[in-house]
């Protein structure tokens, strides 16, 4: 029997006023052109948006269980009620993943035929370690993908920019969700030091920061036989870092900072190739790609797993290079690219020529552009703009 999909996206992959207020209700938002394409796979193996293909929209920022409940469980709920189908199968990619496995652990595994994990960290991610035990935002730099660094990188300036977040205490509270990414206890030791020239690790037991989430999340069985497992190999992947025990202050970096890393490229610049796989079961694929551009690469492997054929190729364009726009106290600006456009950002939704603009209210604007090595992008503004209005102006690739 057919069963409809709800996919999942990851971190940074819903936008609506329950994550920034003011950016109206959830859809992909700046992360549409990494999600799009996918859906796109989805479409090309026989899935219709709204007829047999839901997308399950949360606030990333909250725990996983909290997600799960608020979100994930209503919109099954939802799409089980539409379409009148007993079960659904949930594709979760990264982040989304994790919602997945909560759902058919805590809530109800009878009502999932199979749960599909992409780029999924099982194990947990070492890199949240910087943001939970040392306030630092997670690195915006983690794969090769512009676009996927573009938007992680625009989400860190947002919070710092409007809403100076500087502090452990505010950044775990406004980011619970990131505990729930440290390595668990199955992920082992990650952190050492060195004494005498010796290697010494830290006991992950015994650490200060601590994933009870997945530790506990791991303990508990899960169907193998309808879960299936995508993840990336050939990235350079965080494994492990090397501290300094002296560096740590009350509160902060209590385990130690790190002052080096030990990387593996068993990985896909995010989750390592051993978390993602978390001992679920052998029904997987590896593929070669970092963690966005394995969403693309499975569209042979989804089809075998969801029995379907292909009806068409689908092929994605790298972007090359993306420029980040934050603009403060500004009413009104256009936007020049290489081509001589001009867009004015008085239009409520643009996405034409490759941009994206978000009105965040207050006479504020979050602008991405994105597009060949040769783009350029300009503001054009009056004297009086540019002496009231405060912007920030970054460019990747």
């Amino acid at each position: 029997m057919d069963y409809p999909i709800v996919f999942i996206p990851g971190l940074f992959g819903s936008l609506g006023d329950e994550v920034i207020p003011g950016t109206g209700n959830f859809s992909f938002g700046l992360a549409e052109g990494i999600y799009k394409p996918f859906i796109k796979i989805l479409n090309s193996i026989g899935y219709v948006e709204g007829e047999n293909l839901f997308v399950s929209y949360y606030d990333w920022k909250n725990s996983i269980l909290k997600s799960t409940d608020k979100y994930l469980d209503k919109d099954i709920k939802k799409v089980k009620k539409k379409t009148g189908s007993k079960k659904v199968i949930l594709i979760g990619h990264s982040l989304g993943g994790l919602l997945g496995r909560s759902y058919m652990t805590y809530f109800s595994s009878s009502s999932v035929d199979k749960l599909i994990m992409i780029g999924t960290p099982n194990f947990g991610a070492a890199n949240a370690y910087y943001f939970w035990s040392g306030g630092r935002l997670p690195y915006p730099r983690v794969e090769r993908n512009i676009l996927y660094n573009g938007i992680k990188l625009g989400f860190i300036l947002y919070f710092q920019l409007f809403h100076n977040e500087g502090y452990l205490k505010p950044l775990r509270k406004l980011f619970p969700v990131v505990q729930d990414l440290l390595p668990s206890y199955d992920y082992g030791n990650y952190l050492y030091y060195e004494e005498d020239g010796e290697r010494k690790e830290i006991p992950i037991e015994k650490m200060s920061v601590k994933n009870p989430f997945l530790s506990k999340l791991n303990q508990r069985p899960i169907n193998r036989a309808n879960t299936f497992l995508i993840t990336g190999k050939g990235e350079e992947t965080s494994m492990e870092f090397l501290v300094d025990l002296n560096k740590g202050k009350q509160n902060i970096w209590v385990d130690g900072e790190p002052i080096g890393v030990n990387k593996t490229n068993y990985g896909d610049g995010t989750v390592t190739t051993f978390s993602s796989l978390g001992n679920l079961g052998q029904q997987y694929i590896i593929i070669e790609g970092d963690h966005t551009n394995i969403l693309y690469r499975s569209q042979e492997y989804l089809a075998k797993v969801l029995n379907k054929p292909i009806s068409e190729r689908i092929f994605i364009k790298e972007v090359e290079k993306l420029h980040l726009i934050f603009a403060d106290n500004c009413r009104e600006m256009e936007i020049i690219t290489s081509d001589t456009s001009r867009i004015s950002t008085e239009k409520s939704d643009i996405r034409d020529k490759g941009l994206q603009v978000i009105n965040l209210g207050n006479n504020r604007f979050w602008i991405m552009a994105k597009g060949d090595k040769d783009l350029e992008v300009g503001l054009n503004m009056t004297n009086k703009v540019k002496r009231e209005a405060n912007i920030y102006q970054t460019s990747l690739g």
